[in-house]
Order: structure tokens, then C-alpha cells, then sequence
């Protein structure tokens, strides 16, 4: 009987010791894409842009979009200059699917000046968006690079 309860105890721990040892979930990379820019509004001092991303997660657990950061540029021909930067964190990432965000950003109306009036002047205006932004799943985290070029039509 003594020998039947060290056994089942034996069996026992090595069953708890055996699920300790699983190996971890292998994350799949998320992906960022930007979706779009819009003027939200304009003042004689600034206009307001808001910039929609999609974030695909794979894996089947949320994340956070810890820490967003990107650049802004309005292309001219072969040149870009630049407009604005922008920094924003914090969005809970659903599993297994997209979850889109928006995240606005302020421009200077001087630096604006050059794409208004090639928007007045052809319609549509071309804008490059440059970033990263970093997932956190809690026991890994990825850095995903974003970058595309967006053209806004009047």
C-alpha cells in the first residue's frame, strides 16, 4: 500500500514537472498598413490630419500597440518634404484579426502651403507615411515597420 502511494506520488510530480516543461506558443509577426490619410480640419493656424492604420494580428492573443511613431511627407515631384511627426500608443490589438485605429496628427499651414495649392491645381496631393510602431503580446514583443505612400483627392 506504502509503496502504491509513493508511486501515484512520483507519477504526480513528474506529470506537473512534464507540464512545466511545454514549450511556449510560437508568435506569428503582425503587420501594420496605413489605410489613409483625411483633413479632419482647417484653421488659420494649423490642419488637423487623421491617419488610419490597420493593425493584423495572427496570433491568437491581443497585444498593445505600445509605442506608434511615424513621419509625414508630402511628395513633389522627386523631392518629399517633410510635414509632421507623430507619436501615440496605448490601443488594445484584438487576437486573430484586424483592428484599425486612427491617430491625428497637427500640421503647420505654412508647411501645407506647397500641397494646397497643388491640390487646388491638380486635384490630389501624394503623401508618404514612414513608421513603426511596437507590439507587445506581454511575453514578447515585435517591431513592425510601416511605410506607403497615400494619395488624398480633393
Amino acid at each position: 500500500m506504502m509503496g502504491r502511494a509513493v508511486f501515484l506520488l512520483l507519477i504526480s510530480i513528474a506529470a506537473i514537472a512534464a507540464a512545466g516543461c511545454t514549450a511556449p506558443p510560437v508568435y506569428e509577426q503582425p503587420d501594420i498598413a496605413v489605410d489613409g490619410i483625411a483633413v479632419e480640419n482647417v484653421s488659420l493656424s494649423r490642419i488637423n490630419l487623421v491617419l488610419r492604420l490597420t493593425i493584423t494580428n495572427p496570433n491568437p492573443v491581443g497585444a498593445t500597440l505600445e509605442n506608434l511613431s511615424f513621419d509625414i511627407y508630402f511628395l513633389e515631384g522627386d523631392r518629399q518634404r517633410f510635414l509632421a511627426h507623430g507619436e501615440q500608443g496605448g490601443f488594445t490589438i484584438r487576437p486573430d484579426g484586424d483592428t484599425t485605429v486612427a491617430v491625428p496628427v497637427t500640421v503647420d499651414n505654412i508647411r501645407l502651403v506647397t500641397a494646397l495649392l497643388r491640390l487646388l491645381e491638380d486635384g490630389a496631393v501624394t503623401f508618404r507615411v514612414s513608421g513603426s510602431g511596437t507590439l507587445d503580446f506581454y511575453i514578447t514583443s515585435f517591431d513592425v515597420p510601416f511605410d506607403r505612400t497615400v494619395e488624398v483627392r480633393l
